[in-house]
């Protein structure tokens, strides 16, 4: 069994308040300093009033003593409003410093990150163009050294085969008395040392030796594998790096001058460099929509229902979640029947996008909606025919209305989900996102009742999901994905966050899987962990009743 590290949830300390909670006290206060300061001005209006006075000619004393006691108790009631006033007064201070500082520290990090960012950026560029410089240097070097060592060589053979002839031939040497009789040996040195040297084959030497060096250069860096391996063991670096990755690319647009700002603004369609986070991605997208790339916004999708049969007619039964294992077992499954399986019904596209509904009615009536999202089908760079591709997965991160959600929200209407009817969002990966992100989407919450939100292998970090959905996410070690936005998700009471290493499973090195993340989902829901039974309280309704039904939907763009 996996041992886990949970965040958020009942992990959460009990003494933390949210500052809706610190506001909803506030206004409580604001309307009790209002009832004692009415009820101090009634009892001190009753020392006033004629019956009272009228009273004083009868019986002096009992008049003042009434008096004295009425006051009093409109001093005390006033005394009270004052507290309460004070208290007030601190209570909107305090949430004005808070929220002031939290924004501060945010601002303050995110003023870090750019800051370190754009250090790193100037000096690395500064240093690649050094580096460059000094690479142009030595392969000059390189080739300079082996021309003048080719020099000297046949030069060498050239005075060598000068002495050979005049060794096997003395009078040449009577002949540098003889005016321009110098001429013939020098001429015989000349010959000998151009039969010696060849600029040609100098160079092909040089060249070699180069392209030897490199080889070996390349060959002690590591490769792809080693490199995901490095970077799914240090998930929090490759976090900060892509919060330093805004401030990077500013400073080395900046080192290259306003050139390669105007030019990469003009390229991308977007403000360059990026300030932030979002803008980084915007970038990216508007960048790549210049060549066709990256660009979600393809029009509305077409949604119809879907059946799976198998080679002889029959329906092939689809998993049913009945508890968070059998949840992303099913997630497993969706993205499997994405690619067309065999018996799909006539006219059904190659590559779709399943998107499944499981309707389970209470024995109060109550309809509670699972809506299952599926995760990236298609890596190519250009919308495909599938809605959950990579465009879908920036736009997503890019906090857009996706066309993966469009998808989605016309397979609810389709499906019936009634406004007041209790929904559960629940994907891996970009399904996870995508269910993050609708949870956060004001026009979701106004026209559905999300309650609860499961993801696996999911970046929902960024998004402002509200503290009325019971959130539980699932992350690997080693899964690069979750930490693709920069960001942690929030620790709160209704977020929790569940860490683990994979479950072996024959491929020890792949920990963003599906069916890996339904062994670990299973295994926390038994593991008798406080968060996993409150998760499993407030879910139970979805997961538990025989009278169920699957819809399956096919979406394309």
């Amino acid at each position: 069994m996996s041992d886990f590290t949970v965040s958020g949830g009942t992990n959460t300390s009990p003494l933390v308040a949210t500052f809706e909670d610190m506001r909803t006290f506030s206004t409580e206060l604001g309307q009790v300093q209002d009832y004692l300061a009415t009820e101090s001005l009634q009892i001190a209006a009753v020392a006033a009033g004629g019956d009272l006075l009228e009273s004083a000619i009868l019986s002096p004393a009992t008049f003042a003593d009434a008096e004295t006691k009425i006051l009093q108790a409109a001093a005390v009631y006033l005394l009270q409003t004052a507290r309460v006033a004070v208290l007030h007064l601190f209570i909107d201070g305090a949430i004005v410093t808070y929220e002031t500082v939290e924004s501060a520290l945010a601002t303050a990090a995110d003023g870090l990150y750019f800051v370190g960012g754009f250090a790193v950026g100037v000096v690395v560029v500064t240093g690649a163009t050094v580096v460059a410089g000094g690479v142009a240097l030595y392969a000059a070097g390189v080739e300079m050294g082996y021309q003048l060592t080719e020099v000297a060589d046949s030069t060498g053979a050239a005075v060598d085969a000068i002495g050979d002839q005049v060794q096997k031939n003395p009078w040449l040497l009577a002949t540098v008395m003889v005016p321009g009789g110098a001429g013939a040996l020098i001429t015989s040195g000349a010959n000998a040392f151009a039969s010696a040297y060849s600029p040609t084959d100098a160079a092909t030497a040089a060249n070699q030796r180069l392209a030897d060096e490199f080889a070996a250069l390349l060959a002690s860096a590591p490769d792809l594998e080693a490199i995901q391996a490095w970077a799914g063991e240090h998930t929090d670096l490759v976090q900060t790096i892509i919060n330093f990755a805004p401030g990077f690319l500013a400073g080395a647009t900046y080192t290259l001058g306003p050139l390669a700002i105007v030019g990469t603004t003009s390229l991308t369609g977007a403000p360059w460099p990026p300030l932030n986070y979002d803008q980084l991605v915007e970038g990216i997208i508007a960048g790549g929509g210049r060549f066709g790339a990256f660009d979600d916004a393809t029009g509305e999708p077409t949604v119809a229902p879907i059946s799976f049969t198998d080679s002889d007619g029959f329906p092939i039964i689809q998993i049913v979640p009945s508890d968070l294992k059998s949840l992303f077992e099913g997630a497993d499954e969706i993205d499997t029947n994405g690619d067309a399986p065999a018996g799909s019904p006539e006219g059904t596209p190659d590559d779709f996008s399943d998107i499944r509904l499981v309707e389970r009615v209470g024995p109060d009536g109550v309809h509670h909606w699972i809506v299952q999202i599926p995760s990236t089908q298609n890596w190519g760079l250009a919308p495909g025919t599938a809605t959950n591709d990579l465009p879908s997965d920036l736009a997503s991160m890019a906090q857009h209305q996706t066309v993966l959600m469009a998808a989605v929200k016309e397979a609810m209407e389709q499906a019936g989900v009634k406004a007041h009817d209790p929904v559960m969002l629940a994907g891996f990966s970009l399904g996870g996102i995508t269910a993050g992100l609708m949870s956060s989407d004001p026009w979701m919450n106004q026209h559905y009742n999300i309650t609860n939100v499961v993801t696996a292998g999911a970046s929902i970090g960024n998004f402002d999901i509200p503290s009325g959905v019971n959130v539980l996410s699932f992350e690997h070690t080693g899964d690069l994905v979750p930490a693709g936005d920069g960001s942690d998700n929030s620790a709160t009471t209704n977020q929790v966050t569940v860490h683990a290493d994979p479950p072996g499973m024959g491929d020890h090195t792949e920990p963003h899987d599906a069916a890996k993340y339904a062994v670990t989902a299973g295994e926390f829901q038994g593991s008798g962990n406080p968060n996993a039974d409150t998760f499993t309280g407030s879910a139970k309704d979805f997961f538990i009743g025989d009278d169920v039904t699957v819809h399956d939907y096919a979406a394309t763009r």
